[in-house]
């Protein structure tokens, strides 16, 4: 029982990116360890996000279904942006769906996500010193899990 609870937080799918001939050129991952609500709707969020940019260069995907999906995150009231912590706030009082919740989950980490990768970036560039790199992703990090 224990590994299956444990189990039951991590999760990863692809959708196959192909050209106007069928031909596969491409793939988007999406996979999520440790996340207990709404996994599958997160993967679906980034999966969506991935597919979008491949569908802009005119590329199709193998999962339409993505396609037919709502992901707009709930609004929060003026001044206020949305966090794990706000997130799962207004979750647990019944405010924002489980399907809602794990798309803001996607989204929010994503945002890190792309922030610490630019940040990455800059170090290992010389652009930014290991103290502003630091601190670049305390920031982030606080602002993902709304602490």
């Amino acid at each position: 029982m224990v590994v299956f609870s444990l189990l039951s937080g991590c999760a990863q799918r692809t959708l196959n990116i192909s050209d106007e001939n069928g031909v596969v050129v491409g793939e988007c991952v999406s996979g999520f360890d440790w996340h207990f609500y709404g996994l599958d709707d997160s993967i679906d969020y980034m999966l969506y996000e991935c597919a979008q940019s491949a569908l802009a260069k005119g590329f199709t995907i193998d999962e339409p279904r993505l396609l037919t999906l709502d992901f707009s995150l709930p609004q929060l009231p003026e001044g206020l942006s949305w966090n794990k912590k706000r997130a799962m706030a207004q979750f647990h009082e019944g405010n924002i769906t489980e399907r809602k919740l794990g798309y803001i989950l996607a989204s929010i980490e994503n945002d890190y996500t792309k922030i610490a990768w630019a940040a990455e970036d800059d170090l290992a560039s010389g652009k930014i010193t290991e103290q502003q790199y630091k601190v670049i992703i305390e920031q982030a990090k606080l602002v993902w899990l709304g602490e």
